[in-house]
């Protein structure tokens, strides 16, 4: 079992198929007890139901006639892919996260939080939990892709330190996407 510290919370992150403690997250205000975080196939039922629901919730926020940009499942199946699931206790999943390593940065693919678990910390645990993933990788640098009309996701990335920069990889310039990054541990 790997513990790492959020200040006075911990989380448990674990391979697949090692069981869950007790209490994997302990928060000061207890809204997240009982609930574990580890790295997991994108292979499984609930989390495949998730991502299908991520792909309904991008077309709608796509203009007419664009197609939304989903996670390419092909990739988060490589090992270079780091697929983080957060489960309840009774090990529904409520929230998911993945990143991709590259030679000289690690890109978010995906955050993912159920529409009932919104606005209580899932994503900022998410990405948190990411970016450790990157530096024990060695890839300091994070980069990722959102869509213009994904202000919330927007304003969570700013909020953890994010900031606008220029298309990178294959990725290219699109009037519908902004492309952020940061250095994991600023």
């Amino acid at each position: 079992m790997n513990f790492h510290s959020l200040g006075s919370s911990q989380i448990w992150v674990a391979r697949a198929g090692d069981p869950p403690p007790r209490s994997a997250i302990r928060s000061p205000a207890g809204q997240l007890q009982g609930l574990s975080l580890q790295r997991e196939s994108v292979d499984q039922p609930q989390l495949r139901a998730l991502l299908e629901q991520f792909e309904a919730e991008a077309r709608q926020l796509s203009p007419a006639g664009r197609a939304a940009c989903a996670p390419d499942l092909t990739l988060l199946r490589s090992p270079q892919a780091r697929v983080l699931v957060l489960r309840d206790a009774q090990a529904r999943v409520l929230a998911c996260a993945a990143l991709l390593l590259h030679d000289e940065w690690a890109e978010l693919q995906l955050l993912m939080v159920q529409p009932s678990w919104r606005g209580r910390g899932l994503g900022e645990l998410l990405l948190q939990a990411l970016e450790r993933e990157a530096l024990r990788a060695g890839q300091p640098l994070l980069r990722l892709q959102v869509g213009v009309r994904q202000r919330s996701a927007q304003r969570l990335f700013e909020r953890l330190g994010f900031a606008r920069c220029g298309p990178f990889g294959a990725h290219r310039a699109d009037p519908f996407a902004l492309f952020m990054e940061k250095l994991a541990g600023d």
